[in-house]
């Protein structure tokens, strides 16, 4: 009975050890969690009375705005002139993100894209005009050489010509000149002394010979020559400035019908035009053949030349 005894007793004394230990556990689990839903706990009617803050001024704005720091404090949240901080280190980012927006993630990660936009004429489209230009410019400048070397070209072939015709053309008294028309003289060459002009009523020199010719009558080449100038004034008419070679000059007035061109080479008693209307300075001489020649620009007397 004894040995049972004393089983009862320690089964006892176990029992009511875990009874204990078991109180005070939860005891203290209740404490604990009694604790943090104190600490935690906001009264929304505070926070409501908080907002109203802006409305009053004075003293009871300075101790309602205490009440409230206390207060948030003792729930674990700091409240700065009407504003929650609940993470400081976003505002950390916040502020420092608005300090420089300009700054994104990307340029950060790649200064060399904020370089390229920067500095635009090293773009793709910038180097493509720059060589679109570039190629214009030399396009441009083979242009301008091409035209200047076939501008040199046709001035030295003409100076070819020129000079092969100037080394042909040949000249000596002793070869002779042929009359432009047959017909009699009607005004003689005067150079010594002043012969009478019927029409214009006055003695003057005369530098040439007028061959009386019939209006519409073949004018021939007195010589072999190149045609220097064609042109028309007022006293002598239409008229064709010859170079024969050596200086000498015929100058051929009073035409119609001119046949040849500048730069023309006529040969010795070629047709080279018809008699014009007489102009008014010869209206009484008639109709004519203007004649005249130089040597080096000096007048001729075409009767000592002609044959």
């Amino acid at each position: 009975m004894r040995k049972n005894d004393k089983k009862q007793k320690r089964s006892l004394l176990f029992s009511s050890a875990v009874v204990v230990a078991g109180c005070l556990v939860t005891a203290l689990y209740v404490n604990q969690t009694m604790n943090t839903q104190q600490e935690y706990k906001v009264d929304l009617s505070e926070l409501d009375r908080a907002e109203d803050l802006s409305g009053q001024t004075g003293d009871q704005a300075s101790a309602a705005q205490g009440m409230d720091a206390q207060f948030y404090e003792g729930a674990g949240v700091l409240r700065t002139n009407g504003a929650d901080v609940v993470n400081p280190e976003i505002e950390t980012k916040q502020t420092s993100s608005e300090e420089n927006p300009g700054t994104s993630s990307d340029e950060k990660e790649n200064p060399s894209s904020s370089t390229e936009k920067e500095n635009p004429s090293s773009s793709t489209g910038d180097d493509t005009r720059s060589s679109s230009q570039e190629q214009k410019e030399s396009e441009k400048e083979q242009t301008s050489d091409k035209k200047e070397a076939d501008k040199q070209e046709t001035m030295a072939a003409q100076q070819s010509r020129e000079t092969s015709v100037k080394e042909t053309l040949s000249f000596s008294p002793q070869d002779g000149m042929s009359w432009p028309v047959m017909g009699d003289v009607i005004l003689n060459y005067s150079m010594d002394g002043a012969v009478y002009f019927a029409t214009l009523e006055q003695y003057k020199y005369n530098p040439a010979i007028l061959i009386g010719a019939a209006e519409g009558e073949h004018v021939s080449s007195c010589v072999k020559g190149r045609v220097e100038e064609i042109g028309e004034n007022a006293e002598i008419g239409k008229y064709i400035i010859m170079d024969a070679g050596n200086g000498y000059e015929v100058i051929y007035g009073q035409l119609d019908e001119i046949q040849v061109a500048e730069g023309d080479v006529a040969a010795r008693g070629q047709v080279i035009a018809n008699v014009g209307k007489v102009t008014k300075y010869y209206s009484v001489e008639g109709s004519h053949v203007y004649l005249e020649i130089t040597k080096d620009g000096e007048p001729v007397d075409p009767l000592t030349l002609l044959q």
